[in-house]
């Protein structure tokens, strides 16, 4: 299990750690364009598979197991977030792929150092993970 590096990591959002995700998933899978189904359910689906397999993310992303499937909002809420302050999009005609947007890429960059070289590289596994389940 990987620990939190002492300070500033501590001070990371759900948002903060689903961009590093991204970001990271991005450059792994060498595309310019990232892009991938962002349906919320799928992504509901995609980080409740990945909360069990990384105990990193489940310091950030807690699921219900009221309903009829598990649930995150703070995934829901983050994707949000994100999407207004213009890290990511969502395509038309029905916002079914998410991608990433330069800004993104730019905000990483102040992020890595709060990272920590044990979470830089656990979520780098987690971005391997994400990016299996989500590109065909």
């Amino acid at each position: 299990m990987t620990t939190l590096a002492p300070g500033s990591m501590n001070d990371l959002l759900p948002d903060d750690i689903l961009l590093a995700i991204l970001a990271m998933a991005q450059k792994e899978s060498g595309e310019s364009y990232f892009r991938f189904e962002g349906h919320d359910f799928d992504l509901q689906r995609v980080f409740r598979e990945l909360t069990q397999e990384f105990a990193l993310l489940r310091n950030y992303f807690v699921f219900s197991s009221g309903g009829p499937m598990p649930y995150s909002p703070s995934l829901t809420e983050s994707v949000s977030r994100l999407q207004l302050s213009g890290m990511v999009g969502r395509e038309n005609p029905e916002y079914e792929f998410l991608f990433l947007k330069p800004a993104a890429n730019e905000y990483m960059k102040r992020l890595e150092p709060k990272l920590g070289a044990d979470a830089t590289n656990e979520l780098k596994k987690v971005a391997k993970a994400f990016l299996k389940r989500v590109v065909s």
